[in-house]
């Protein structure tokens, strides 16, 4: 059986973090905003599995909405549910706040990760056109939505 262990990121445990999100993205951060990303309002999450770091979430609480702001799973590791244990664990972290909301921006052509925010609940809000860089340019995001308030 799979055991799962959520450990919040800081900036003493970040490494292999940074290094999955320069593997999963096309156009990744830089190490110094990665690490921005790890207080204040932020907070970031790695998901381990059996002892192995398999992925991670950032997201950013202003008053009571939160953005997701990234979310990657290893390779070897994706198609099995992980984004979704991710995803779920970020949702239980806002309902303990009262936050009323997320948000988040995903490539139009990340189906994948789509139909994983649609089933868990999230809409699609709007497009931004040509919004994030792409081996063919640019490419539209799209800004999807979670109410939670309804759902608690």
């Amino acid at each position: 059986m799979t055991h799962n262990k959520f450990i919040r990121l800081t900036s003493a445990n970040y490494h292999s973090a940074y290094k999955i999100h320069v593997g999963a993205q096309f156009s990744p951060w830089s190490e110094a905003i990665f690490c921005d990303c790890l207080s204040g309002q932020y907070a970031g999450f790695s998901l381990e599995q059996d002892n192995i770091l398999i992925g991670y979430y950032m997201s950013l609480f202003v008053l009571d909405e939160v953005t997701l702001m990234d979310i990657s799973v290893v390779a070897d590791f994706r198609g099995k549910g992980n984004a979704r244990v991710l995803i779920e664990h970020l949702i239980e972290q806002c309902r303990a706040k009262n936050i009323t909301g997320i948000w988040l921006e995903v490539r139009q052509s990340n189906s994948v990760a789509i139909e994983l925010y649609e089933s868990s609940g999230f809409v699609l809000v709007e497009h931004r056109k040509d919004y994030y860089p792409s081996a063919q340019g640019y490419e539209d995001a799209m800004i999807m939505t979670l109410t939670l308030a309804e759902t608690q």
